[in-house]
Order: structure tokens, then C-alpha cells, then sequence
């Protein structure tokens, strides 16, 4: 029987997440668990936290495991991107690796005024370039911002702010989300940042699970529109990407209604070649390319104007929910 993702089908997933403790990213499909208040709390004082690790391109990579209530979570979910031998073994299996150098200790950190001001020991500077220096500040930022309570981040290595690594990425005093895995750091004027989510797959194909792109695109009224057609032309090459919508695939129109988007695209979009597997990773791709920004909680997908079946039986007649979460792991 085919799948379907609908509400109902991501309500299903997201019982399954929690119920089944093996495997890695869920399954190979990387389907995606609807939004609620709960999502991030499971059973025996577990949360759901989403990480940042790297991949085999040097990509970082969003991963959601559970770890348990404590005080001070937030200084022992950074404490799960230190390398350790452990660590390092079994994210390698799927083609990942923590972002911070071994032995790197966190010797305190506050939360204030959403600002959290983070004190690392000194091995956090033992990194090997410009791009381990950035994926390993991203990766803090961007974890840490994960909880509704930090929106920015001050770092500090041994009490000292860091304004520079030793590599050269220089920091601001207050980092925020913004740029992860930038395509081309050529940017202009005239050119905003859309973030657009890309398939991956570890060097064995034994895991997939989706990447998110930054990539600079011109000033628009339908930026919305313009992010979905960067999606289908696919990533850069080289990233070790791909985009599972058909190039010759048309975004005809784009509209938000509240908090509803609805994304009408040709029919060439059926024509991705057939596989429960395919079709998921388009519908999610698409899902979570629109939840980025602002304001967006639900996308309805329609064909040529109406909400039917796509092939392997994905029905559009009911939104799809934001993502409290995406790539699933019980690591």
C-alpha cells in the first residue's frame, strides 16, 4: 500500500520516531514528523534536540536525538558536538562527525535576555582551517538557537571574547542564525539569502537525510516563488546533493494565505521516475524549503491547480504541516 503524507501519515511517523529506538536519520525515506508543543519532549525525561553535525562534504547537517532534562541542557547539548572517540565512531558509520575538537570543555555559560554568552576551554581552537573554524562556531549558533529562549551568541574562549580564530574567521561580538553552508560568499546588493533543502546520502547509500543550502538570489516580490525554482535547478556541483524534482518542473504560482502557503507547480513534477522513497523526499524537500521562512506553519501542494495524487499516492488535498524536527536519529 503506498504511503501518504498527510497529517495523518505524519502524526503516524511521529509515533513511530518515538516508539522504535534503533536506526539512524529514521529511515532511508527521511520522511518528516508534523509540528506541535510536544514534539521536543518524549517519554522518560527525554527532549528532542536538534544538532549540527558534519558531513562528508564539510556540510553541516541538522540531527535530531534525544537526550535527557538536566539543568543546564543547553551546555550539555554543546557538550554532544565534542568529538570523542565514541562519538566519532558511530557518527561515521553514516557519514557525519562532531564539529568541535576533542577535549573541548564548556567552563560556563549564561542565558540572559535571549543573548547566551558561552565560555569554551581553549582546544575549541584547535581546528585545522577556515572551514572547520566556521562550521564549528555555525554549529554552536545554530544548536543552541534551537531552544526558544536564545535567539544570539556570545562565544569566549577562557574568558576572553573571541573576535578572531586562529585561522582567520573573525566573529561579531552577538551571532545570529544566518548563512548556513553558503554556496558562493560572492554576494551583492541586489541579492538576498533562501535557504533550499537538498537530498544527501552517505558515501555507502545506507543513509539519506536533507541538507539545508544558502544560496544567493536576486531581490524579488515572489521570493517564495524564486526559492522553489532554485530548488528545482538543484544544488551546486560538487556538494554532494541532488534535488529529486524534475528540472523541466514549472512553480506557476505561489500564495500565503495566514499561515498556510500554497505552492502550485506543472505537471512535469510527477515525472521524477516512480519510488515511494523519491516522491517522500520531493514532497519534504519542498515542505521544508517554504517552512523557512517567517510566518509559514502549513504548504498545500497542488498539480496544474488541484490538490489530487501524485503517482505513488501522496495526497495533496490536506496541508502538510511545518516540521518540528528533521532528520531523525537515536544515536
Amino acid at each position: 500500500m503506498p504511503k501518504r503524507i498527510i497529517a495523518g501519515f505524519a502524526g503516524a511517523l511521529f509515533i513511530l520516531v518515538f516508539s522504535v529506538a534503533c536506526g539512524f536519520l529514521g529511515d532511508r525515506n527521511g520522511s518528516l514528523p508534523e509540528a506541535s508543543d510536544s514534539a521536543r519532549e518524549t517519554q522518560a525525561n527525554m527532549r528532542k534536540t536538534i544538532f549540527y553535525f558534519v558531513n562528508e562534504q564539510n556540510l553541516l547537517v541538522p540531527v535530531t536525538k534525544d537526550i535527557p532534562w538536566v539543568e543546564g541542557i543547553g551546555r550539555a547539548a554543546l557538550e554532544n558536538l565534542v568529538y570523542t572517540p565514541e562519538k566519532g565512531k558511530e557518527l561515521e558509520a553514516r557519514g557525519l562527525k562532531p564539529p568541535l575538537p576533542a577535549g573541548t570543555r564548556v567552563l560556563g555559560m549564561t542565558i540572559r535576555d535571549g543573548l547566551a554568552k558561552v565560555d569554551f576551554s581553549r582546544e575549541f581552537l584547535n581546528l585545522n582551517d577556515r572551514s572547520q573554524e566556521e562550521n564549528a562556531v555555525k554549529a554552536v549558533v545554530y544548536t543552541l538557537t534551537e531552544f526558544p529562549t536564545v535567539q544570539r551568541v556570545h562565544l569566549m574562549v577562557e574568558g576572553k571574547p573571541l573576535k578572531k580564530c586562529p585561522n582567520g574567521t573573525v566573529l561579531e561580538d552577538e551571532l545570529k542564525r544566518e548563512m548556513i553552508n553558503l554556496e558562493d560568499k560572492k554576494t551583492g546588493s541586489n541579492k538576498v539569502p533562501v535557504t533550499l533543502y537538498f537530498r544527501a546520502t552517505s558515501s555507502d547509500g545506507a543513509f539519506a537525510y536533507y541538507v539545508p543550502v544558502t544560496r544567493m538570489v536576486e531581490k524579488s516580490d515572489d521570493l517564495m516563488k524564486v526559492a522553489l525554482e532554485e530548488l528545482i535547478k538543484g544544488p551546486k556541483e560538487g556538494m554532494g546533493l541532488s534535488s529529486v524534482i524534475p528540472a523541466d518542473t514549472k512553480v506557476l504560482n505561489v500564495s500565503q494565505n495566514g499561515n498556510e502557503v500554497i505552492a502550485n507547480f506543472s505537471r512535469e513534477i510527477e515525472g521524477y521516475g516512480g519510488g515511494v522513497e523519491i516522491e517522500q523526499a520531493l514532497v519534504n524537500t519542498i515542505v521544508l524549503t517554504l517552512s523557512e521562512f517567517p510566518g509559514v506553519e502549513k504548504v498545500t501542494l497542488q498539480v496544474e491547480g488541484e490538490s489530487g495524487v501524485l503517482p505513488e499516492g501522496t495526497m495533496l488535498d490536506v496541508p502538510i504541516l511545518k516540521p518540528a524536527y528533521i532528520n531523525p536519529a537515536n544515536i
